[in-house]
């Protein structure tokens, strides 16, 4: 039986590092290039030990969501969390469902208005790539660590 390997992976905006091997090894040698050779060492919260390898695998974790708003919802804390975007816009939603391939809403604005509403997002003070923005809100979070 082929053992599967350990992969650690960190994107932060043109960043990208991607570690895989045997744990320990994966895990020793991330904390290294991390800190010596990229200048790393401040992750912005991100622990790289235990992340999801794929958005799709992060979906699944959290229950596979089938409402829109629950998707948008954790492709946004994705974005945050994961990809170090301080603000996304519809384009970067949509690029999250293509990316799974998933159905996507037929108006993924009025989703995120949806999750605006709801306290999920608030807008961001400045528009990204000419696109209106959006953050997640604490209670964004809160409500994406808490499913499933």
């Amino acid at each position: 039986m082929t053992e599967i390997p350990y992969r650690i992976k960190l994107r932060r905006k043109d960043f990208e590092l991607e570690v895989q091997g045997d744990k320990l090894w994966v895990e020793n040698k991330f904390k290294e290039l991390i800190t010596e050779k990229a200048g790393l060492a401040d992750l912005g919260g991100i622990a790289p030990t235990g992340m999801q390898e794929t958005l799709g695998e992060f979906l699944d974790q959290k229950g596979n969501p089938e409402k829109h708003t629950d998707v948008v919802a954790v492709y946004a804390y994705w974005l945050f969390k994961k990809e170090g975007m301080k603000t996304f816009n519809v384009k970067d939603i949509i690029s999250c469902y293509d990316g799974t391939r998933r159905r996507k809403p037929s108006n993924p604005n009025m989703i995120i208005n949806q999750n605006v509403a709801t306290h999920l997002f608030a807008e961001a003070g400045e528009k990204k790539d000419g696109y209106k923005a959006w953050i997640i809100t604490r209670t964004g979070e809160k409500y994406v660590d808490e499913m499933k």
